[in-house]
């Protein structure tokens, strides 16, 4: 039986692929989940609803979830890396200690998150200062739901972190296929055969979420108790507050961020719903980079987190290179195609008129950003994978800060095209700075890998099974 995917030795180029490939086909499951749920809530007018309402609805609820997902990666980038550390090490005692624990973290904070939510749902949603009555009844319905029982993501990342950093992310992809097909199934029953609207997709999205979470358990305890054991009496103190210092900064990263957004998104609701549609949509169509873009990062995260364990700096070098000739050239295609064909990609989401051709606009000015977008998870997988988290952080953190002054100035003559040039700018510092930055960090990895492993250790370093 398959242990743990060995990313140390072999072809460089194979070995990154068959790491990146399972994560790739996991986040487009995860942008499928996404556009699915948008394309059934952008038909509710045929039950009588108005679409751009329901859309408006989601997307604001969906900033709540950003937040969360902040929290989530906290322990989520924490365990990843200590555990692709330690694989790397061949240090097991290890591994299973800091498996054990960051599972533990990510039920607590779950647990706690959606107690939050539930009980302040109603000033939450008031954060965003909407005018329509029947918007925030939608934002309120939704969020109840999702929010309300948001830890089986927390299990499910969980479990997902583990495995990326074992290595077996096939096995991740296999799980949130499971999900993704009952979303698509869930989605059009719920949304207009039940005639449930905003609350069916709610209801649809948690129900995957949590038979999700109940696979990720079942394979756990299937295949996975050799590698490590689960128990409550395994908690650590001093094990968890590693993984939170590792994953905090990416954490803050991510929370900081979805703020911002938030804040952002109070300044796009000033120019109506029309315009807030639009953006929800236009950003969901961006997933085309952006969730690629996350999903080889982690890839870049795991392999360079193995080897820096195993002080394989070469590799490393290789496999930086490697995923930078292929993540570039798709990001430049994906640009090309928002510039010239955004009236397309925006007509299979909605039919609105109005919200349509402000979603063309955006398309077509925040195609630049997709390079440097793609440039900057590069940079942040590096830094991550030798356990530098808060180097990407505060480049990501300073650059979006820089967003709100830009956007505050360029809308006095830019109107809302203001609010989307100020993105672009922000996504540009953050991508070059920091693809320069873990460029240069590449030539220093002899120098920042002291810690000499040590401690009892068993090899469970084999192939993932197919």
């Amino acid at each position: 039986m398959s242990k743990i995917h060995d990313l140390t030795e072999g072809s460089i180029i194979k070995k990154l692929f068959s790491i990146a490939f399972p994560v790739l086909l996991t986040s487009i499951s995860q942008m499928a989940y996404n556009l699915t749920d948008l394309f059934w809530v952008g038909r509710v007018d045929e039950i009588g609803l108005v679409e751009k309402e329901a859309i408006s609805a989601v997307g604001t609820a969906g900033y709540i979830a950003w937040f969360a997902f902040g929290l989530i990666m906290i322990a989520k980038i924490g365990t990843g890396v200590k555990v692709a550390h330690s694989a790397g090490e061949k240090d097991m005692d290890r591994l299973s200690k800091f498996a054990s624990n960051g599972l533990l973290l990510q039920v607590f904070v779950g647990l706690f998150i959606s107690a939050v939510i539930i009980l302040f749902r109603r000033p939450i949603v008031g954060i965003f200062n909407i005018e329509s009555s029947q918007v925030v009844s939608y934002a309120i319905e939704y969020l109840s739901i999702t929010g309300g029982l948001i830890v089986f993501q927390f299990i499910s990342s969980g479990f997902a972190a583990i495995n990326e950093g074992l290595g077996k992310t096939k096995t991740n992809f296999k799980i949130m296929s499971v999900g993704l097909a009952i979303n698509i199934a869930l989605d059009p029953l719920l949304i207009l055969v039940f005639r449930m609207g905003v609350t069916g997709a709610a209801i649809a999205t948690v129900i995957a979420q949590a038979i999700t979470a109940g696979v990720f358990y079942l394979h756990y305890r299937k295949y996975s108790t050799d590698v490590f054991r689960f128990h409550l009496d395994a908690f650590d103190l001093k094990t968890m507050k590693n993984i939170i210092k590792v994953g905090l900064p990416a954490g803050i990263q991510s929370m900081v961020f979805t703020t911002i957004s938030i804040y952002i998104a109070r300044m796009v609701f000033g120019f109506g719903e029309d315009v807030m549609a639009a953006q929800r949509i236009g950003t969901q169509i961006e997933q085309f980079t952006w969730m690629i873009a996350g999903g080889f990062q982690t890839a870049l995260t795991v392999f360079v987190g193995q080897n820096f364990g195993a002080k394989q700096f070469v590799r490393i070098r290789k496999g930086f290179g490697a995923i930078s000739m292929m993540l570039v050239p798709y990001s430049a295609i994906i640009a090309l195609a928002l510039f010239f064909i955004p009236a397309f990609l925006i007509g299979i989401f909605i039919d609105d008129p109005i919200s349509k051709q402000y979603g063309i606009r955006y398309l077509e000015i925040i195609s630049l950003a997709q390079i440097f977008m793609m440039l900057e998870s590069i940079g942040a997988g590096m830094f991550n994978g030798i356990g530098k988290t808060y180097i990407p952080s505060i480049v990501g953190i300073a650059g979006n800060a820089l967003r709100i002054p830009f956007a505050h100035r360029l809308v006095l003559t830019m109107a809302e095209e203001g609010i989307w040039w100020a993105l672009n700018i922000s996504d540009i510092i953050k991508g070059a700075v920091l693809f320069m930055g873990a460029f240069f960090v590449l030539f220093l990895l002899d120098r920042l890998r002291t810690r000499k492993p040590g401690g009892p250790r068993r090899d469970l370093l084999q192939p993932e099974a197919a």
